[in-house]
């Protein structure tokens, strides 16, 4: 969580950014222009309620103020710039994957290429949301629940991520595949 000095600062920028005056965003808020240059200021911290006022006002969603790391509106990713991960089971590393994104305020996808299966199957982990993969390369079997789905090159599948799930390789060559979650911070760079 950010301290209130962080937070009144990343209000302040939003609306010096939008060119709104603290009259302006107190009346959208329904806010006193008093409170709101102490929040910005950081001397008083708002409450949820204020908070989403004070978003609504400056066309953003409450969670753009309040995540850890600040992060851009628009998010672009070059290839050399990737971050890599290892995905593992206990001490042993059973893949390898590349973060394609790295998220937006208020976002919830995450788009991962996984470049190394280095197990014969992955585990997911269950969690609220969806899941997609689409595969680039080789061939993988998709369990989810008590179906089995092989995929090939260019083949995708979607389903909700409260179902167990696991992924496993299918014949020689390495597979690889974009994994797409949607979710609140499932996989996270």
């Amino acid at each position: 969580m950010l301290d209130k000095a962080e937070l009144g600062r990343r209000v302040k920028l939003e609306r010096l950014s939008k060119g709104m005056t603290l009259k302006q965003v107190a009346d959208a808020s329904h806010m006193s222009p008093t409170h709101i240059s102490e929040i910005e200021r950081g001397r008083t911290s708002p409450t949820v309620g204020a908070l989403l006022r004070i978003a609504h006002a400056l066309g953003k969603s409450a969670t753009y103020f309040v995540e850890e790391d600040e992060l851009p509106s628009i998010s672009v990713v070059r290839r050399h710039e990737r971050t890599r991960h290892s995905i593992n089971s206990g001490e042993v590393s059973v893949a390898d994957i590349d973060f394609l994104t790295t998220g937006i305020p208020a976002g919830r996808l995450r788009v991962v290429e996984l470049r190394t299966l280095k197990a014969d199957a992955i585990e997911g982990k269950l969690h609220e949301g969806e899941e997609i993969v689409l595969v680039t390369s080789g061939r993988v079997k998709v369990v989810v629940g008590d179906a089995n789905y092989e995929l090939g090159e260019g083949d995708c599948v979607q389903f909700k991520a409260n179902l167990p799930h696991r992924f496993e390789r299918l014949g020689d060559e390495e597979p690889r595949f974009l994994w797409i979650t949607a979710s609140d911070g499932l996989l996270s760079p």
